[in-house]
């Protein structure tokens, strides 16, 4: 067990204790659990071995708040009903509201509740997406509540398999974590800081805050020499011309390949989906455009119907086989379930899709899985479940499954429409 000095105070990394100079390695956080003073610690058994990284040489950016391109160098993604005032506050020593602004003292960070008014939806999803591609670290205040956020699950798959930032999770209150969340932590190997503990004072609070923002910094000078090793990489290839890109350029190419990583995520006109048509039945259709006042999609419907071709965006998903790690426990997915037969010269007939819920996974061969779930809507929502081949639950490869858009990529990728 590592304690920081104040009484009551620890720090607890999953089944052990950890000391935080030995969170980051050279992939971003990672920690080992404790060893005896004399023995080297070493890495835990479900992630590879790991040496803390050596500190930035002197020909890259020494830390984030040295760095003239961003505004903010840290994002801090929270549920509301943690903060005071909310559903679930219980203490101001986890209110995300006051851990942030312990980390301001340290960091630029980027919170919701400061930075961010009142905005229509679309406006809402940008202006994060936006925000979260500039940072370099995520931090996830996470709490039972927040793990069954839809709006903080999205949030957190966007940074973590979209723009592909390290996530710092740390754990804020006790109880339950979603499997969603649960599934994204163990696919990152990151084992969470935990901070539900009790804390007596304003003193210990700071003092843990400290940790804390030893754990981020660190993180913050992995990425700057990632960035600064990918700049020194672009040498033109006979050694002339204009060299390596500065830092700024290689920022800017950084964050072009996330963009077209996103871009591929999101349905662009011309795509083939599955979309919602009405009682909680999807069915195929191609992109005609997206309507972002509304943060709808304008379809047209394979079978040519004219009724329903304004789904709401998440209610959409691109025909293509997801990336596997999009499709854990927990998961929302359409999966095929019956067909219906076509009217000759109105509409032509195909498959349908339903929207569900991913409760079990078995991996198979590559990175495919097979997958077991059921309905997440039923007789009681008006879906109708009295056709040909109805079954509550489904088992199918995880290729068969559609994953619906996630409402921060598909902003981002029309923020210049």
């Amino acid at each position: 067990m590592f304690s920081c000095g104040v009484s009551g105070c620890t720090f607890t990394f999953g089944t052990g204790t950890q000391h935080l100079d030995h969170l980051v390695s050279n992939h971003g956080y990672s920690a080992q659990p404790a060893a005896p003073p004399s023995a080297p610690p070493s890495a835990p058994p479900s992630a590879p071995p790991s040496a803390p990284p050596s500190e930035p040489t002197s020909s890259c950016p020494s830390v984030i708040f040295q760095d003239p391109t961003l505004e903010h160098d840290i994002y801090i993604s929270y549920c509301p009903d943690n903060c005071l005032g909310g559903s679930a506050f219980t203490s101001r020593y986890q209110d995300p509201n006051h851990i942030a602004a312990a980390l301001s003292r340290t960091f630029k960070p980027w919170v919701a509740s400061v930075c961010l008014g009142p905005k229509p939806s679309g406006d809402f999803y940008e202006d994060r997406a936006l925000h979260l591609q500039k940072v370099k670290v995520f931090v996830a205040l996470i709490s039972p509540e927040y793990s069954q956020n839809d709006q903080c699950k999205m949030e957190y798959q966007f940074a973590l398999l979209s723009l592909k930032k390290p996530v710092l999770p740390v754990i804020i209150a006790p109880g339950d974590i979603s499997s969603t969340i649960q599934a994204y932590i163990d696919q990152d190997g990151r084992i969470p800081f935990k901070m539900e503990s009790p804390v007596g004072s304003e003193g210990e609070f700071q003092e843990r805050m400290e940790y804390l923002a030893d754990a981020i910094k660190k993180m913050i000078n992995t990425v700057n020499t990632e960035r600064e090793t990918s700049r020194l990489q672009h040498l033109t290839i006979d050694g002339a011309g204009e060299g390596p890109p500065s830092y700024e350029q290689a920022v800017e190419q950084e964050q072009a390949r996330l963009g077209q990583n996103i871009r591929d995520r999101v349905p662009q006109v011309g795509d083939h989906v599955i979309a919602h048509w009405q009682q909680h039945s999807y069915f195929t259709a191609t992109i005609v455009r997206f309507i972002k006042s509304t943060m709808k999609f304008e379809i047209r419907w394979d079978d040519q119907d004219e009724s329903g071709r304004f789904p709401d965006l998440t209610m959409v998903a691109l025909n293509k086989v997801p990336d596997w790690r999009e499709v854990t426990v927990g998961s929302r997915v359409f999966f095929p379930q019956g067909s219906y037969c076509g009217q000759e010269g109105v509409r032509t007939g195909g498959m349908r899709y339903h929207e569900g819920v991913v409760t079990r996974t078995e991996p198979c061969s590559g990175n495919r899985l097979r997958c077991f779930g059921h309905h997440l809507k039923g007789g009681s929502d008006g879906k109708w479940v009295t056709y040909k081949d109805y079954n509550y639950n489904f088992t199918c490869f995880s290729d068969d499954l559609r994953v619906a858009a996630n409402p921060y990529n598909v902003t981002h990728a029309y923020s210049n429409m």
